[in-house]
């Protein structure tokens, strides 16, 4: 398993953990239904769409994945931690929003450097395994952070994950300068 593996894996237990107590949060923090909630989602849903349908295939040619990758996590944390501290429902529609932009950038620029990096002959399979890892990351996800947010608080979730995502933000700077030698993650000059 590479170190980036690795860091898809932090950040979709991370993602995964807000996901599952979002719903719960919003409701007891902001007396959120489920129509409101709904709405949440659907807004997060657009801003995927728009960053990873109009903007990555723009930006990551320029800025290329060694760069973009770190800086997305570093967004999504620290979108997650101001979530958290949202006073207003308008606040916390925008960090909302930023976290979208974070996971727009980072998915699919994350998946294109595990394939670049893959011996041409176990694309396939290095793929594979990023994906059934990424599957349990999303099993273990929301466990977690349905233990934190029973356990500790309705913030403590978001919080935690913030900080699991400031790590891995950290830990993907040293693993692309470690890693990435090849000319097809440098951008385009």
């Amino acid at each position: 398993m590479t170190a980036l593996t690795t860091l898809l894996i932090t950040v979709l237990v991370a993602f995964s953990a807000f996901e599952a107590t979002f719903a719960l949060y919003a409701e007891r923090a902001f007396g959120f239904t489920s129509v409101t909630i709904g709405y949440m989602f659907a807004w997060i849903g657009v801003v995927l769409a728009i960053v990873q349908g109009l903007l990555v295939g723009k930006i990551v040619p320029r800025v290329g994945e060694r760069r973009l990758v770190p800086a997305a996590i570093l967004l999504i944390g620290l979108s997650l931690a101001l979530i958290a501290a949202a006073p207003t429902v308008p606040l916390l529609a925008l960090f909302s929003g930023t976290l979208a932009m974070g996971m727009g950038f980072n998915s699919p620029s994350m998946l294109s450097a595990i394939s670049q990096l893959a011996d041409p002959r176990d694309h396939g399979s290095t793929l594979g395994l990023s994906q059934s890892l990424g599957s349990l990351a999303r099993i273990v996800g929301p466990m977690w952070g349905g233990w934190m947010f029973d356990a500790f608080g309705i913030r403590v979730p978001m919080v935690a994950a913030a900080v699991l995502m400031l790590v891995a933000s950290l830990l993907s700077v040293r693993a692309f300068r470690g890693v990435l030698t090849h000319t097809a993650m440098e951008p385009a000059r």
